[in-house]
């Protein structure tokens, strides 16, 4: 009876012994030790990169391109390009700017091959847009105001001279997906060739020189006050004081090294409410750089059109 009693004494000491060799030392039974960093069961996503880019809108309701700098973030798994084009998707930020794609248009993928990056958008493209008005010319110079803002977009690194846009068809898989002269509202299906920087319409400031004088000749204030640098006065008076402009000429400016005024000059024939000519030759115009887009002063305005002299 004692040997089992001595037996049983000693197994329950071994068991003893055992149970305190398994429990850890005090410093290990701490969960995180005070300044050790906690590692995440979940890898992290990676973090997406920002870069600053300049994106181009239509002016108002010219035929005219305006920059605009914006802040674009591109995820882990999208190229630079398509983050860019992502966001001219998403409009200008501009108060009253309207779409230059239709609502629904998506940017399926993008791939550069010899100085050429191939853009694919889904069908979208060739809708209708959401607030199209049915004045035909409107239409047409909104879609290619889109394909030049996308091409200037595109091109601003001079990594690429040119824009090849593809449309992936939904419904008739053999067409072809290079984009065609149905977008433009033509009566041919032609394809259309990539794309190169459209001269005429980017925001240059001899070409707002042009567009402007050419308000002022076809007498259209609110189109001409678009480009004046700051608002005043009512379009009617505007149209009542304006001497006619017969024609006009506008030569390259120069920029100034801070880059935020131009000069450009234009020869100009005017006509009196006298019915008298005036020509004025090499006449200076001043513009300066706002939202984007070149602008010229009311106060210079009137005194092109002889306000000065009254």
């Amino acid at each position: 009876m004692k040997k089992r009693f001595a037996f049983l004494m000693l197994c329950l000491a071994a068991f003893a012994l055992s149970a305190c060799a398994q429990q850890p030392p005090e410093i290990l039974k701490e969960e995180t030790p005070s300044g050790a960093q906690v590692i995440e069961a979940a890898p992290q996503e990676e973090a997406a990169l920002q870069f600053t880019a300049t994106l181009y809108f239509r002016h108002g309701e010219t035929g005219l391109l305006r920059q605009e700098s914006r802040q674009i973030t591109m995820l882990p798994n999208e190229t630079r390009e398509r983050a860019l084009i992502s966001a001219l998707l998403e409009g200008s930020r501009l108060a009253g700017s309207r779409p230059l794609f239709p609502e629904k248009t998506e940017v399926l993928s993008t791939q550069a091959q010899g100085g050429i990056i191939y853009v694919t958008f889904n069908e979208a493209l060739y809708d209708r847009y959401s607030d199209e008005d049915t004045a035909w010319e409107d239409s047409v110079l909104r879609r290619q105001l889109a394909m030049a803002a996308l091409t200037a977009t595109l091109t601003e690194s001079g990594e690429y001279r040119a824009v090849q846009v593809l449309v992936r068809a939904e419904e008739n898989v053999g067409r072809s997906m290079r984009l065609t002269n149905r977008f433009f509202w033509a009566e041919d299906e032609n394809i259309v060739s990539p794309l190169t920087r459209q001269q005429d319409s980017l925001p240059t400031p001899s070409a707002y020189a042009r567009e402007m004088l050419r308000a002022w000749q076809n007498r259209d204030p609110e189109t001409l006050l678009s480009f004046a640098a700051y608002g005043g006065g009512r379009p009617q008076d505007w149209l009542e004081r304006m001497p006619a402009l017969l024609s006009f000429a506008v030569y390259d400016g120069t920029v100034s090294p801070e880059a935020n005024s131009a000069v450009v000059c234009a020869d100009l024939i005017l006509r009196d409410r006298d019915g008298m000519e005036i020509r004025m030759d090499a006449c200076p115009v001043a513009l300066t750089r706002e939202g984007g887009a070149w602008k010229v002063s009311l106060a210079q305005l009137g005194a092109i059109m002889g306000e000065s002299n009254e």
